[in-house]
């Protein structure tokens, strides 16, 4: 009975971790952000990909660039997808991200769990997604962000410590969002520190 048991346990979870496994296609490419370096990305796009539940990434696909592989691939940029929940296994497939865009996506949660592989992470870009609250622990696991962009979203409530030990960040937007803040974005260390201290004493 145990051994029957079991077996309908590992077929229930094989099962669900097919049916949530996507293959993803990237545009490989060397790209520059503002206050970047150029390096290798990997683009997605499509309305198609993803779907209503977290998914698992079991592999990219793309034409590489001349003796490139996703261990260069140092930026990942998810445009218009229907990703409302982070994907995993990101962090096996691209071991080296520093940028990660998640935009005019439909994401609706982001947790510390989710950003904890990323810990080479230095520009992140939450744009146009539902996405409402942005937690106390949520940057904890990735304090070389150097650049935040979270803006156009509809965040109400920023914790207050949330982003106070990001002491490498050296511009920070937040415009477009339920709440707001006396500036809209930072761009000098000093401006930086306004907007946090605005946050620390509970603005949002």
């Amino acid at each position: 009975m145990k051994l029957f048991s079991l077996a309908i346990l590992i077929y229930c979870f094989s099962t669900f971790t097919v049916g949530n496994s996507v293959t993803i296609e990237c545009k490989y490419q060397m790209q520059r952000w503002w206050g970047t370096n150029s390096e290798y990305q990997c683009y997605i796009e499509g309305r198609e990909l993803f779907g209503e539940d977290r998914v698992f990434i079991e592999k990219a696909e793309g034409d590489h660039e001349d003796g490139k592989t996703n261990d260069d691939v140092k930026y990942l940029d998810i445009y218009n997808t229907n990703l409302k929940y982070f994907p995993r296994n990101l962090e096996n497939i691209f071991k080296n991200l520093e940028l990660i865009f998640i935009w005019d996506s439909k994401l609706i949660e982001l947790t510390s769990e989710d950003l904890r592989p990323f810990t080479k992470l230095k520009y992140f870009k939450i744009e146009g997604n539902p996405i409402e609250i942005i937690s106390e622990d949520l940057f904890i696991h990735n304090p070389n962000i150097e650049i935040l962009d979270i803006y156009y979203n509809k965040i109400s409530h920023i914790d207050r410590k949330a982003l106070s030990h990001l002491n490498k960040m050296r511009y920070f937007r937040f415009d477009g969002n339920v709440c707001k803040l006396n500036r809209k974005q930072a761009e000098t260390k000093s401006e930086v520190l306004e907007m946090i201290k605005e946050i620390e004493e509970g603005q949002c």
